[in-house]
């Protein structure tokens, strides 16, 4: 018998194989735990270059789209630390960092119109650190930025640039010394003892701003104390108290037109009950021009064919931004560019002697200039700001002309009462003989749901409404989430209606049935209601109308095209008893009351009050400014607009 028989050959076990591969495994896994657990070193001086190059030897180099806003105190402090990182533990964030970022923000939500978000830094915070930052150079701008926002908010607090429902109250400092170096104080909301020695006055590593001022701080030309105590000397008007948001009668008032006065400080007078979450406060009529006849925008039109044939407008090249403070080339061209348009005035009115340097007067031209184009006027000239200055006076000229026909077929005189919505303005104004009494943001279709251009007219208010959802909005929304969370959606007030009006529960059955198209679903008024507490019917075959949302935080975006056709009020009460006042006895406590609890109430209007739905990508002001807004739905047919 051979040896080499196949039939004698032993077969081999697998055992070995699979323990050699699961010690691998092993192996590998833990090699790569260790390595996740593993953080990165960062070398103490490992910036240094990078700092000394941006701070001392060339700052035109900084690489970061935001400027440094203050350049002198920040190359102090890093002159001081021998150029080391401040606010990172190897490559994370401090808690002291973190604590800062808190504290701007907060100090950032009571600010919203102002440049406080621009000179924290806060939006560039959001882009980049979504990620914990890995390279060196990122790390090292981050760093900059942050100490750069600290000195700003420093400065805001000390100089009362805060508004006071977001500073500290006096004498609480955002920043403390110590024997460490800072630390943050944490804002209490109880009244404090005044501390010992005024560290508020030092706010980094022995930087004493009152010995830099020589000895004296600046301060407002009044001395008017957050938590001071104020006594009313008139017995006879009643007050309201922002601060508090309560409201106090010293005497009774019978006459509901009384004026309203606002007081910031606190009362020894007893409290009535608060006011309603629901409230929007008085109503104030603003009474400005409302202007936007065909004739102005003819004359503008006839300026930007001048100014296209004169061969003087030239567009910004590509470039940083720009904002206060900056020196670039492209400044001059930004000074030249905005006396074109008629919003620079005249250079030497500021009294600046370097065409180059970004000054107070051309920050404010870049401010009006962003106001007539429905921008953030925060002044700086980035992206948005530079695209829309180089619009060419060609450009604008066709799309004034296409405004003047979409003007030219509403009548001359629109009405003595009528309200205008301006889609691509987002914007709604309430015109009483030419005056506007009313104006407020709106928020309209997005590009798939456009809302139509309409002229009808108010036919009712209806407080509390009801909402009948939609076919197309019941079947791809509603029905999927009633089907996977019905006792939820029963909670917000949803119900399936039968055809003898009947409210049914939310069963599978119902909702088939729902489905089908046998039965409709509604959801009844109330805090959950979609419509919010308000709705205004105008009558139309779109079955687009006016109402109040919940979600308020959209009205102070820029671009406010959210809805599914719709126009969401920012003050719908506010609108509410500017059409009734002509009907009867209609002030800001009636409107409360009845936008209370869930009782649907419905008002007819007694007048008529027009509602010209337009579409105006441009339009000249009761101020006589010409104001562009996007082509936000791509009717101008002009690419150079729809941004």
């Amino acid at each position: 018998m051979s040896y080499f028989n196949p039939e004698h050959r032993r077969r081999k076990s697998i055992l070995p194989l699979l323990t050699l591969g699961s010690l691998c495994v092993f192996i590998l896994y833990y090699a790569f735990a260790a390595n996740q657990r593993t953080r990165p070193i960062l070398p103490e001086n490992a910036v240094r270059p990078h700092l000394v190059h941006w701070l001392e030897e060339n700052p035109d180099a900084w690489p970061a789209q935001d400027p440094i806003f203050n350049p002198a105190a920040v190359r102090r402090i890093y002159q001081r630390t021998d150029y080391r990182l401040l606010w990172f533990d190897n490559y994370s964030l401090s808690d002291s960092a973190n604590d800062l970022l808190k504290q701007l923000t907060a100090a950032s939500s009571g600010n919203p119109s102002s440049m406080v978000d621009y000179r924290y830094h806060l939006g560039y915070f959001d882009r980049t650190l979504q990620d914990t930052p890995q390279h060196l150079q990122m790390a090292a701008v981050l760093d900059v930025l942050l100490t750069d926002a600290f000195v700003s908010y420093a400065q805001d607090t000390q100089l009362d640039r805060i508004k006071p429902r977001s500073r500290p109250r006096r004498g609480i400092t955002p920043v403390q010394r110590d024997n460490q170096g800072f630390r943050l104080v944490a804002l209490n909301t109880r009244q404090q003892q005044p501390p010992a020695e005024p560290s508020g006055r030092k706010y980094f590593r022995g930087y004493d701003r009152a010995a830099n001022l020589g000895g004296q701080v600046r301060s407002r030309s009044y001395a008017r104390e957050y938590n001071a105590d104020t006594t009313s000397q008139d017995s006879g008007r009643r007050y309201f108290t922002t601060t508090r948001r309560q409201y106090r009668d010293s005497n009774s008032t019978s006459n509901s037109d009384s004026r309203v006065y606002y007081n910031q400080g606190r009362s020894n007078t007893a409290a009535v009950p608060i006011r309603s979450a629901n409230s929007e406060g008085p109503y104030y009529e603003e009474n400005r021009p409302y202007g936007n006849n065909v004739r102005a925008l003819r004359n503008e039109l006839q300026r930007l064919r001048e100014m296209s044939a004169s061969g003087r407008w030239r567009p910004i090249p590509p470039g940083p931004a720009m904002t206060l403070g900056a020196r670039h080339p492209h400044v001059s061209h930004l000074r030249n560019l905005l006396a074109l348009y008629g919003d620079y005035e005249s250079y030497y009115s500021y009294g600046g002697t370097d065409r180059n340097r970004f000054d107070r007067g051309l920050h404010q031209a870049v401010v009006r200039f962003q106001r007539r184009h429905g921008l953030r006027p925060d002044g700086i000239v980035g992206r948005s700001t530079r695209k829309r200055l180089n619009l060419s006076p060609t450009a604008r000229a066709r799309i004034v002309e296409m405004n003047i026909q979409r003007r030219e077929a509403l009548p001359e005189q629109m009405g003595s009462r009528f309200i205008q919505v301006n889609i691509p303005a987002y914007r709604l104004k309430y015109v009483e003989n030419n005056q506007v009494k009313l104006a407020m943001n709106v928020v309209v279709g997005k590009k798939k749901h456009a809302t139509p251009e309409i002229t009808t007219r108010v036919s009712k208010v209806v407080f509390n409404p009801t909402w009948t959802v939609p076919r197309s909005i019941l079947v791809n929304e509603i029905l999927p989430k009633a089907r996977k969370n019905p006792a939820g959606m029963e909670k917000m007030g949803y119900r399936v209606i039968s055809g003898s009006g009947e409210q049914l529960p939310l069963t599978p059955q119902n909702l088939s049935a729902a489905g089908a198209g046998s039965y409709l679903m509604r959801q009844l008024g109330g805090e959950e209601n979609i419509l919010g507490r308000v709705k205004f019917e105008i009558p139309n075959i779109h079955d687009i109308y006016l109402h109040d949302t919940r979600a308020r935080k959209l009205f102070s975006l820029t671009t406010r095209g959210y809805s599914h056709g719709c126009i969401r009020l920012e003050k719908p009460r506010h609108l509410a008893e500017a059409l009734l006042r002509p009907q009867g006895n209609w002030n800001q406590w009636r409107i409360d009351q009845l936008t209370s609890g869930d009782k649907t109430t419905e008002v007819d209007m007694s007048q008529v009050v027009k509602v010209y739905i337009t579409y105006w990508t441009a339009w000249v002001d009761g101020r006589g400014n010409l104001n562009f807004r996007p082509d936000i739905y791509g009717k101008d047919g002009l690419v150079d607009n729809q941004f």
